[in-house]
């Protein structure tokens, strides 16, 4: 027999012995923000870029929610902090570099996820069977605090984050109310699984009234019928604390015609039942706070561990795949720092196209990119690539490069022309509306990606509009790059740069293709387009090379 005393000593007693966390306990990636002075909740920056680049199928976070709230949320994530951005490179090291520990972070999320989901939907009124099963969040907890301990003291952690759970759980452990929890918890969860019979407490008045009554145990065997001489000379061998001083009775026992017997039990079934109900009820507020007040230290790493998970996952593939990472290096936002080299698309690695790695840097020669080509020779991707290593970067993740020296830019603007041949008039002037705004929330620490804007006008109205656009970027101090299909553009840098406006000087990208057959070679090189070659390619494109002219004779 359970005793309620000693089940509500349990819950109760170590209600007491709350683990402090100075960190805000369950919340929304508080762990990856915990440095004194870093701001909590995310950079507030324009984040379409964060659809625009297919961010969520590379950070592959499983979609759910509780209680209405989504966990994953990349934009909040967003840092121009370098202490924070060193401090979740650190975590994620640890997990890209240490098998022991990223298979129990992956092992231990659908286990923190129960009791996430336990703590929303629980949070309202229950029945009494929810509250009695509540018990089992316990065992959870227990479970998840020995397979930490075992796993996380077996291994060598480097980062912050890692180091502050493994000293939680070390306290937790050594803490005497968690072996006296350990020790409860297994009688416990008996209980709840195999529930025969109940004992009640009935107090009575002068009259042998009931006054009050309440739940003494709950038991795992049934009770048996007796008499009371027998419990009082104890003839019967041994002592059985399950057998009754009466026999036991039910309505079918009574002499009572059978509308009497149909009264009695509906009274005395709805009586016991109400009683069993609010005794077992009365218990969720105890377990509850206990069940809250200790899993809230490890609750408060789940959605920043979720998140790392993802990313040393993702970064673990690519690495298997035999594709370069790397943990950038971290430079001060303004130092306007931008070295890639060896970098590539990621999507399409994993989609299993192979990737021509690239450079892109930013220096005294060259912090704004003209860049133009061949058509289909990977300029859109290049373009995409570099906005995907920023962004990577800013949530304080490797980049898919062999080397990177990155600083944090203070927006990330994206502008993709639609696609098609037969773009409308509204749909240029939408254009020009969209570059307009663009343009009105980049400052000197922008990073901005074009790909081929204007294409829907005449080459003349384009590159008019290009020059100016242009000049205000550079005026600006942004860095990025400008794809475009007008070679004549290659020609802005060293009018733009010998101007007095210029704080970002310009320079010249191209994509190189084999000049004999006009192969795509997906290499990108620093430095101008040749006017022939390009306009050998539009020919092409159009079916008006002179070899395919010449087939129709």
């Amino acid at each position: 027999m359970v005793q309620a005393r000693l089940f509500k000593y349990n819950l109760l007693d170590f209600a007491g012995d709350i683990f402090s966390d100075k960190c805000n306990s369950g919340g929304y990636f508080t762990r990856l923000y915990c440095y004194e002075h870093s701001h909590i909740g995310g950079l507030k920056m324009n984040s379409d870029f964060i659809s625009e680049l297919s961010l969520n199928a590379l950070i592959r976070i499983k979609e759910n929610s509780w209680n209405g709230k989504n966990y994953v949320e990349l934009e909040k994530l967003l840092t121009d902090d370098i202490n924070v951005i060193n401090y979740r490179l650190d975590a994620l090291t640890d997990l890209i570099e240490n098998d022991v520990l990223f298979e129990a972070v992956k092992d231990i999320l659908p286990e923190l996820m129960t009791l996430m989901e336990t703590k929303g939907i629980h949070s309202g009124e229950a029945d009494e069977i929810d509250s009695l099963y509540a018990v089992r969040d316990l065992q959870i907890y227990v479970n998840l605090i020995d397979y930490l301990n075992e796993k996380i003291n077996s291994t060598n952690i480097k980062s912050k984050l890692f180091t502050d759970l493994k000293n939680g759980i070390n306290e937790i452990t050594m803490d005497e109310s968690f072996a006296r929890l350990k020790e409860a918890i297994p009688e416990n969860t008996r209980l709840v699984s195999d529930v025969q019979s109940v004992t009640l407490g009935i107090n009575l008045d002068s009259g042998l009234h009931p006054t009050e009554a309440g739940i003494v145990s709950i038991n795992n065997q049934k009770f048996v019928s007796g008499s009371i001489i027998d419990k009082v000379l104890r003839l019967d061998s041994g002592v059985n604390p399950y057998q009754c001083s009466s026999p036991l009775s039910s309505p079918r026992n009574l002499l009572m015609n059978s509308e009497e017997r149909k009264i009695f039990e509906s009274v005395l079934n709805t009586a016991l039942y109400k009683l069993v109900k609010a005794s077992i009820r009365s218990w969720k507020p105890a377990v509850r706070a206990y069940t809250n007040s200790k899993t809230n230290f490890i609750l408060g790493f789940y959605s920043d561990l979720r998140f790392l998970a993802a990313g040393a996952e993702f970064f673990r593939k690519l690495k298997a795949m035999r594709y370069p990472i790397c943990r950038p290096k971290v430079c001060d936002k303004t130092e306007k720092q931008c070295i890639l080299k060896g970098m590539y698309f990621p999507q399409l690695v994993l989609d299993g196209i192979h990737m021509t790695e690239n450079d892109f840097i930013c220096d005294n020669k060259g912090m704004l990119y003209i860049m133009s080509g061949a058509n289909s020779g990977g300029k859109t991707i290049y373009g995409k690539a570099i906005a995907v290593c920023q962004v990577l970067f800013q949530l304080g993740l490797y980049v898919p490069a062999e080397y990177a020296e990155l600083s944090p830019v203070s927006e990330i603007l994206l502008h993709f022309s639609a696609s098609g041949k037969n773009i409308t008039q509204s749909r240029f002037t939408e254009e020009c509306e969209k570059m307009s705004k663009l343009m009105s929330l980049a400052d000197e620490y922008s990073l901005i990606i074009c790909d081929e804007p204007f294409s829907g006008t005449s080459s003349y109205e384009a590159s008019a509009i290009s020059e100016e656009v242009l000049k205000a970027m550079s005026a600006k101090g942004c860095r990025g790059v400008y794809i475009t299909h007008i070679h004549e553009l290659a020609e802005l840098p060293e009018k733009i740069n010998n101007s007095d406006i210029c704080k970002s000087p310009l320079d010249n990208l191209t994509v190189e293709i084999n000049q004999s057959n006009g192969k795509r070679l997906y290499t990108v090189l620093r430095k101008k387009t040749t006017g022939s070659s390009y306009a050998k390619d539009i020919a092409e494109k159009y079916g008006l090379s002179f070899k395919k002219l010449m087939t129709h004779t």
